[in-house]
């Protein structure tokens, strides 16, 4: 029989309300009773209920949403993620936080954190196939939802970009303009296994072998440099016309390279993002892009996060998938012959 919070109170020679303050922090208590409180959790492998407490609880109603340590920042982009997910959970009173885990034990803080009650349900972003978050949620009891996909058999429920169409949509839209050779400027996955960057890159490659456009993929880090290495005096490399990229400081980099070289985008070569915005505020520095709505996929998740909390029945369909949207911003153009 599961541990309850009277078995811990016992073990601890506290009282029950002692072990909720303890583990939600409602009120401070002394480091001594902390470490018994503590100690009989750990003991006697209690697990709190916080899914029913995040909703009974009129302080606790915290939900975190995840990034990997392994990302080396969290931009404006993923921030529209987090602010939907904020949006459809704000009206039930619920917090949106954005814990983080060191890079050399992150599963051991995020059990310690979620064993503490201090998260009734988490929001995954990067999520990679087999996710170890995932597992230990869902072994945890927590209520978890998905941006992204684990290919787990019965895993958790979850929202996605529909790659497969968006990479389509980037290679028909440069291929109708003329260019049949693109450098797809992708973010590197040696060190970064969320499944969203191997998708892209492997849709892109597909989508042009159906549409008969030569695309070649470069995975370089996210760094401006990189990007400027594939701009050379007369072009892009090895005759390259247009640029696909979902590398955010590469592609800067490229701009920046093309001006020096006296180039000019969209005359001389076209640029697509994908998934990404770079919109400082000032036209002349904004890509076209072909992205989700990224912000609307926060809510999705919210809302269905919600639904979990509530324990209500679960979507038909495991994983939702959303379409891109191309806005033209007037980096793209007809090849030049």
């Amino acid at each position: 029989m599961a541990a309850t919070r009277a078995d811990v109170a016992r073990a601890a020679g506290v009282s029950p309300s002692t072990v909720t303050y303890v583990l939600t922090g409602q009120r401070s208590t002394r480091s001594s009773t902390r470490e018994r409180v503590m100690r009989a959790v750990r003991e006697l492998d209690y697990h709190p209920n916080t899914a029913a407490r995040s909703l009974a609880s009129p302080v606790l109603r915290t939900v975190g949403v995840l990034f990997r340590r392994q990302r080396s920042t969290i931009d404006a982009n993923d921030l529209d993620y987090v602010d939907g997910v904020r949006r459809a959970l704000a009206p039930s009173g619920i917090q949106v936080v954005i814990p983080v885990m060191a890079a050399s034990t992150p599963l051991i803080e995020l059990r310690s954190l979620v064993r503490s009650g201090a998260l009734g349900g988490v929001v995954l972003m990067d999520v990679a196939d087999g996710d170890d978050r995932e597992a230990m949620l869902l072994e945890e009891k927590v209520p978890t939802v998905l941006i992204g996909s684990s290919d787990r058999a019965g895993g958790a429920p979850g929202i996605d970009a529909d790659f497969a169409q968006m990479a389509r949509a980037g290679v028909e839209h440069l291929s109708e303009l003329g260019h049949r050779r693109i450098v797809a400027l992708m973010r590197e996955t040696v060190s970064d296994d969320a499944h969203a960057r191997q998708d892209q890159a492997h849709e892109l490659l597909r989508a042009a072998q159906d549409l008969e456009v030569e695309v070649l993929v470069r995975q370089v880090p996210e760094a401006a440099l990189a990007g400027a290495e594939i701009v050379e005096a007369e072009g892009l490399i090895e005759g390259c016309s247009a640029v696909l990229s979902n590398n955010p400081a590469a592609v800067l980099g490229l701009a920046c390279a093309a001006q020096a070289h006296g180039l000019s985008v969209p005359a001389d070569l076209s640029v697509l993002t994908l998934g990404i915005s770079q919109d400082s505020g000032h036209p002349a520095e904004a890509f076209s892009e072909l992205s989700v709505d990224r912000e609307a996929m926060g809510a999705e998740a919210g809302s269905l996060l919600l639904r979990c909390l509530r324990g209500e029945p679960g979507p038909s369909q495991p994983r939702r998938l959303m379409p891109a949207v191309l806005t033209d911003r007037g980096t793209t153009a007809r090849r030049q012959e």
